[in-house]
């Protein structure tokens, strides 16, 4: 007989899904969370997963989540202003980023048990920025009008776990996708770099990526669960259409990620998790080159070792509680301190990647209706301010530049289960 549930319309859905939609991060680059559920309690994926879409971060969790399909979109609202202070060329002035109010993230996943050890699971998974200014915040030092940077990094992950013994279960996964990148506004910059035709307004430009993810899940004790996951760089061709603004000709890698976390239910009803999160930004040199690399004419945008963002890597402190409140609906919360990756020497690139957010609040719920979960989730990041120090250098006019950002977002997702071996979706 055949089983209700197969892999192919899922598969097929999720490749569609991958390629569609624009992203926008929180952490980053990068979302807080890994699905609707994840991101309700703090972005909690390590030692706990309750939704296909956690296998991204850690694929071991496909042991524990028997049949199922998840699909649903996030939709970020992100608030960043540029502000340019004493500089010769004209007076103080600030910019929002108000070209594009809000980005929609799709979410999508399944899984299905190949046997007593065995689960195959796929995911779709987002990376990327998107500041998008009507009046250019670079105007002042000859920019166009308008000024944009859309990065889009999309694809799949394809896992598989086996379940070592009732206690401990391992997942690998391969991740293949697509990254686009689309930069308008920042044609001024062409005397400073190695390929002046190739800095800005080319259009989008695409590139395949590739890269893997290991994960470990623990169950110390029936109260206590262990998680350990890593995903490794996203190797990218070259986007040869900006060589002349990102360095090294072009390359633009998404950093590694790792962590580990722990979720105790010390009483029924009641758990408690807490994630650790370290991002490698500085080893990728678009985002972790600081801007003093750029020092013409011997050292131009575009070089191999030329100017990036310069981020500092990123640690990230996760905690989340979920309250079972009824058998057919639970309810989270969750907190996020993340240290600070914009540094005050290099806000001048900041317009163009307003990422200075470093604390979450989130809240988020889900209702179950027989083999039915209907979740919902919701976000806020309040106000943070990066003001530079030594930030322009003295060829652009001196002075400040200061990054502002404020976030907001929700998201609603629908599960369904199809029985297979037991899965932790209920808590």
């Amino acid at each position: 007989m055949n089983h209700p549930f197969t892999a192919v319309g899922p598969a097929a859905a999720l490749v569609l899904l991958a390629f569609t939609l624009p992203a926008h991060a929180t952490l980053g680059i990068f979302e807080h969370g890994a699905g609707i559920k994840s991101s309700g309690w703090g972005g909690i994926t390590y030692a706990r997963g309750e939704e296909t879409v956690v296998l991204s971060a850690n694929p071991a969790h496909a042991a524990s989540l028997g049949n199922r399909y998840d699909l649903g979109v996030d939709v970020f609202l992100p608030m960043s202003t540029s502000r340019i202070r004493g500089n010769a060329i004209e007076a103080d002035a600030q910019t929002d980023n108000d070209g594009r109010r809000w980005y929609p993230i799709p979410q999508g996943g399944f899984s299905r048990v190949l046997n007593d050890r065995w689960t195959l699971g796929m995911t779709a998974y987002a990376a990327g920025l998107g500041p998008d200014y009507a009046r250019n915040p670079y105007r002042r030092f000859g920019a166009s009008r308008r000024g944009s940077l859309f990065l889009t990094s999309m694809g799949v992950a394809t896992a598989l776990a086996w379940q070592v013994d009732p206690r401990h279960a391992l997942g690998a996964s391969l991740n293949l996708g697509y990254q686009t990148l689309d930069i308008k506004g920042l044609s001024f910059f062409g005397p400073l770099s190695s390929a002046p035709d190739r800095v800005s307004n080319q259009g989008k430009d695409g590139s395949p990526t590739a890269g893997f993810s290991v994960g470990w899940t623990w169950q110390l004790s029936p109260e206590l669960a262990w998680g350990f996951g890593y995903r490794s760089k996203t190797w990218t061709q070259k986007h040869r259409e900006y060589r002349g603004l990102l360095p090294d000709g072009g390359r633009l890698e998404l950093p590694a990620i790792w962590g580990a976390g722990l979720a105790w239910t010390p009483i029924a009803d009641w758990t408690f998790a807490f994630d650790f999160q370290r991002y490698q930004y500085s080893a990728e040199g678009a985002f972790g080159n600081p801007i003093a690399r750029l020092q013409p004419p011997t050292h131009l945008l575009g070089e191999r070792d030329g100017a990036g963002f310069g981020f500092k890597n990123q640690n990230v402190h996760k905690f989340g509680v979920a309250w079972k409140a009824t058998p057919d609906l639970v309810l989270r919360v969750g907190y996020i301190d993340a240290s600070q990756i914009t540094q005050s020497s290099e806000t001048l690139f900041a317009a163009f990647a307003p990422v200075t957010a470093t604390t979450h609040y989130t809240v988020g719920g889900t209702l179950t209706i027989r083999d039915w979960e209907l979740s919902g989730y919701a976000y806020h990041s309040p106000e943070k301010t990066v003001r530079g120090r030594n930030s322009i250098p003295l060829a652009f006019g001196g002075g400040q530049a200061d990054a502002i950002y404020e976030g907001a977002g929700a998201g609603i997702s629908v599960g369904r289960r199809f029985g297979g071996r037991p899965g932790a979706s209920a808590r």
